[in-house]
């Protein structure tokens, strides 16, 4: 596997694309964000045309690790108890892209690929103040939307629908591609009742599993607690896999206050996958997403999937699958958890899942998709 921190050291490398891709946050948490950056340079540096760098704000096997202030570090905690900042996502991405500025210096980079938008804005200042040469691929992941995306060179969406808003705002067709994450669909064999062994659950239980940070904000585990709370099923168990954020102890103790059972994990990418083979059903109640990765992640291990009816699960499931709804209603999830856990068979809604993943979003086409967009970006 080709890695170089000095991209003019090697004359072969002078007849490949140079690409990095950064994440501040990879090593330092782990969602999305990291996740897609770390599997995009997996399927990348295989490419025998370019040569691809992984540059990471905390430690991860393969990547050159830069110089940060992690959110969640000392620095951070301070800044946040003298309310100097609301959260330490732009003071990790910010001091990341100054922990970076030498490997700019060092040598030639044809694109740099991201998706952190305050990462993303300093990278472009630091392009027209320096006059590096390098262009800006923007992931609009989160999405924050072609309103601020397209001050970058190249915009990569994830779904049709922002495409077709960014083309009709007038941005060049030339400039964009919809390129959905590679996704990490492995799934490791096991039964269902030894997954439910593996985190102590009888097979009688009615599993739903929910697979995002912790917080309110974002990924509304609110309302995912307090829809389940209104079904009064005590045989309901709830398996949220995540990572702690700083609304995560409100949450706890509203689940303990809802008289629910909970499960907290942070899981690796094995456990993960017993824990969606545990499940009988899966939720995503985030109300705005670019493409979730955990939705292919679900629909890979066969789940019927309930998702807000956003951009994202329609591109994935289609505009009339059943498992999308009004997720902004309250009593709206409540309503379809009851219907889904009284019928007798949830099976084919799993196969249907399972058909639009795996018949959609093969890892080889996606990546032979974005080397094309990387070699015309550089023509």
């Amino acid at each position: 596997m080709l890695r170089t921190n000095d991209y003019s050291s090697k004359a072969t490398n002078r007849m490949k694309k140079n690409v990095a891709i950064l994440s501040a946050g990879l090593g330092n948490v782990s969602r999305g964000f990291e996740t897609s950056a770390s599997l995009w340079y997996q399927a990348l540096a295989r490419e025998k045309e370019l040569a691809v760098e992984l540059f990471a704000g905390g430690p991860q096997p393969q990547a050159t690790r830069i110089w940060n202030l992690p959110r969640n570090g000392k620095v951070a905690r301070l800044l946040r108890s003298l309310r100097l900042i609301q959260d330490g996502c732009r003071l990790e991405q910010l001091s990341f892209g100054l922990g970076l500025l030498p490997y700019l210096f060092r040598g030639k980079l044809d694109v740099v690929w991201l998706q952190e938008a305050t990462l993303a804005s300093l990278m472009l200042r630091f392009k027209k103040m320096f006059h590096f040469r390098y262009r800006i691929m923007f992931c609009d992941g989160a999405p924050v939307g072609h309103a601020f995306a397209q001050q970058f060179d190249y915009l990569i969406f994830l779904h049709a629908y922002a495409l077709q808003a960014a083309l009709a705002d007038g941005i060049a067709a030339r400039r964009c591609a919809v390129i959905p994450h590679v996704a990490d669909v492995t799934v490791y064999p096991t039964s269902k009742a030894d997954a439910r062994a593996h985190f102590g659950l009888a097979s009688d239980r009615f599993v739903i599993i929910c697979v995002a940070a912790w917080n309110k904000h974002h990924k509304r585990i609110d309302y995912l607690l307090q829809e389940v709370a209104q079904l009064q099923r005590p045989e309901i168990t709830l398996l949220l896999c995540g990572q702690p954020e700083q609304e995560t102890q409100e949450l706890q103790a509203m689940a303990q206050d809802l008289g629910l059972d909970v499960q907290w994990h942070t899981l690796t990418r094995q456990d993960l996958s017993l824990a969606y083979s545990a499940a009988d059903v899966f939720v995503l109640p985030s109300l705005h997403e670019g493409l979730a990765a955990v939705l292919l992640e679900a629909a890979a291990h066969q789940l019927p999937v309930l998702s807000h009816m956003h951009e994202g699960g329609k591109y994935v499931f289609g505009e009339a699958y059943e498992g999308l709804a009004d997720f902004s209603q309250r009593g709206v999830l409540a309503d379809r958890l009851k219907a889904w856990q009284a019928a007798a068979d949830l099976s084919p809604i799993g196969a249907y899942t399972y058909r639009c993943v795996s018949e959609r979003f093969n890892a080889t086409t996606l990546t032979h998709t974005l080397v094309n967009f990387i070699n015309r970006a550089t023509l």
